[in-house]
Formats: C-alpha cells, sequence, structure tokens
C-alpha cells in the first residue's frame, strides 16, 4: 500500500492583509509594491505565497522576535509589457494546479497621435460550488457550518482521485462501487468533528479502496493526483480570513474601469475569498493620454495630401482628355 504523507489542517485562522500597489509609468514601465500584515504562519504558509527573489526589494520583519503580527513589503519594476507572474510560488512540493493563480497584464500601446494603457488581472475562481458545495456554505458562515462539509470534501477528494487515475477499465467499476458503498454506509454515520480530528484516517482508509485492487504502478500518480486536490481545498480554506486590496495608478485620462471606488488618480479594489471562491474575480481599467498637437498637425497633413492627391488626380484626367 503506498504510504501518504499526513497533512494536518487546523481550522485557526488569523486575518492578514495583502494590499498590491501598481503604479503604470508614460512609457509603460511599471512598478508594484506588496504590503502584508498579520499572522507568521499565516504569512508563510502557501494560500497566498510572498513575493521573492534576486528582483524584488524585500523588507520584513519575519525575523524579529516574537509579537502579535509581522509585515512583510517587497517593491519591484517591470519592463514595458513585461508579463507578471501567475503566482509568486517558486518551490517544488506544490502543484501548480492546487496554486491561487492571479495573472495580471499590464500593457502599453503608442499610437503616435495617442497612447492607451490597460490594466487587467483576475484572481482565478477556486470553483468551490462545482466540487464541494457544501464547503461554499462553510466559507459564508464559519460559525454555522453546514452539516456534512467535511464529509463532502473527502468523497470529492477521493472520488475525483479515482476519476482522474488510468485504471483499467475491467477494474475501475469495482472500485467505483467499493468506494460508493464505503463513503454511503461507513463514512455516511461520521459527523464533521470526528472526520475533522481524524481526517488523515478516514482519508486513508478511502485511498486503500482505490489503491489496493490497482497496479502499484498507478501509486505514483494517484499519489500526486490526491495531493494536488488536497492541497487546493486546504489553501481554499487557508484562504478564509486573507483580505486583499489592490491599487492603481494610470497615466492619462481615465477611460474605463471596474474598480469599488476612486480618490484623486488611485483606483482602489478590495476583496477576499467569497469574490473568488467560485468564479473569477476581475479588475480592470484603460486610460489613454491624446496628443491633441500631433493630432492637429495629423490633419493638416492629410488634408494636404488629398489636396495634393485630388489635384494630381484632375491634371490627368486633362491630359487625357487633351
Amino acid at each position: 500500500m503506498k504510504k501518504f504523507t499526513p497533512i494536518i489542517l487546523i481550522l485557526i485562522f488569523s486575518c492578514v492583509e495583502h494590499k498590491l500597489f501598481f503604479q503604470v509609468n508614460p512609457d509603460g514601465w511599471y512598478q508594484i509594491e506588496y504590503k502584508a500584515h498579520g499572522d507568521k504562519d499565516d504569512l508563510l504558509d502557501f494560500d497566498f505565497t510572498l513575493p521573492s527573489g534576486e528582483k524584488w526589494t524585500i523588507n520584513s520583519t519575519l525575523d524579529d522576535a516574537e509579537v502579535e503580527s509581522y509585515d512583510y513589503t517587497a517593491h519591484r519594476s517591470f519592463k514595458r509589457n513585461e508579463a507578471f507572474p501567475n503566482t509568486f510560488y517558486s518551490g517544488n512540493s506544490l502543484f501548480v494546479e492546487s496554486l491561487l493563480k492571479h495573472p495580471i497584464k499590464v500593457k502599453h500601446s503608442n499610437w503616435f497621435f495617442w497612447e492607451t494603457y490597460l490594466f487587467e488581472g483576475r484572481f482565478l475562481g477556486r470553483m468551490v460550488e462545482n466540487k464541494y458545495p457544501l464547503v461554499g456554505g462553510f466559507l459564508k458562515d464559519l460559525e454555522n457550518p453546514p452539516v456534512g462539509w467535511m464529509k463532502e470534501a473527502l468523497e470529492y477528494l477521493l472520488t475525483e482521485t479515482l476519476n482522474q487515475s488510468d485504471i483499467e477499465w475491467n477494474t475501475r467499476p469495482i472500485i467505483t462501487s467499493e468506494l460508493k458503498n464505503w463513503i454511503d454506509t461507513d463514512l455516511q454515520g461520521v459527523n464533521d468533528s470526528i472526520l475533522f480530528e481524524e481526517m488523515d484516517y478516514y482519508k486513508n482508509l478511502g485511498l486503500d479502496i482505490i489503491m489496493q485492487p490497482s497496479s502499484p504502478n498507478h501509486y505514483n500518480d494517484m499519489d500526486s493526483i490526491f495531493k494536488t486536490l488536497e492541497d487546493e481545498l486546504y489553501i481554499t480554506l487557508d484562504l478564509i480570513d486573507d483580505n486583499f486590496s489592490l491599487q492603481l495608478i494610470l497615466p492619462g485620462i481615465l477611460e474605463s474601469t471596474n474598480a469599488d471606488s476612486l480618490a484623486g488618480d488611485t483606483l482602489f479594489w478590495s476583496f477576499h475569498i467569497e469574490d473568488y471562491m467560485n468564479d473569477d474575480y476581475i479588475f480592470v481599467a484603460s486610460s489613454e493620454i491624446s496628443y491633441s498637437e500631433r493630432q492637429k498637425w495629423g490633419i493638416i497633413i492629410l488634408l494636404f495630401l488629398i489636396i495634393i492627391f485630388i489635384g494630381m488626380k484632375y491634371g490627368t484626367n486633362l491630359r487625357t482628355n487633351y
């Protein structure tokens, strides 16, 4: 039997504030300042990984003596139209499919007579209600969790592991039936508190049902599939008390945006897990710089060229007639 490394889910949530500030310069390059404040363990977990690496300028109090909360700031400049990372995670213990991804693009176009700036980003939805609807109810109301949310989550992890595994066609119906029978009988009578306290025990019972009839050649793949799904669930749960705010300054005149508010030249968005636990949370803004003097001279030159063209064509017609 393939052994799985136990992962302990501790539902003790500490609030972490994440702030991202983007400033786009007129020539298209942009800079970002990231600030985080909160519990040290929650700052260092994998729900929203911290920016790091030699391209970032980092200031942190994480190495300070034990205090109630910690601060982490990171600053970096990006070239014109340079891609922003989908995630700050740079390790190898998690699969990318499990992570919270935040693709963002800053696009600058120079048309000589005007310049346009497009800021478009999103926090990719976690698709919670499609996978485990009762977990969605738990995320919305921690004090009154729906009955069976832990059981539903475990059932999804096991069933989806089976669905994604390359099991022989003649073995799959047998395993599917045995797993369903165990879920409907043995797991059905386990309440959420017991299942939470003994999650590893019940998880391994379910994995035994899937893996024992299967060829050992499939164990590593099953291990990877289950870990990907399990980490995805835990990352989503860890995001419960993480609050995000995004600020943006664009050059020129603001053309459109879906920002929550605007103060001076700064756009503001504020969001948390409920805003992206199912669908993507999208933030978008566009602006433009118009060069009226260039446009005026452009019109004059265009009219002059049109007059020349008409004159040349008229002269050609006269010579043809004579």
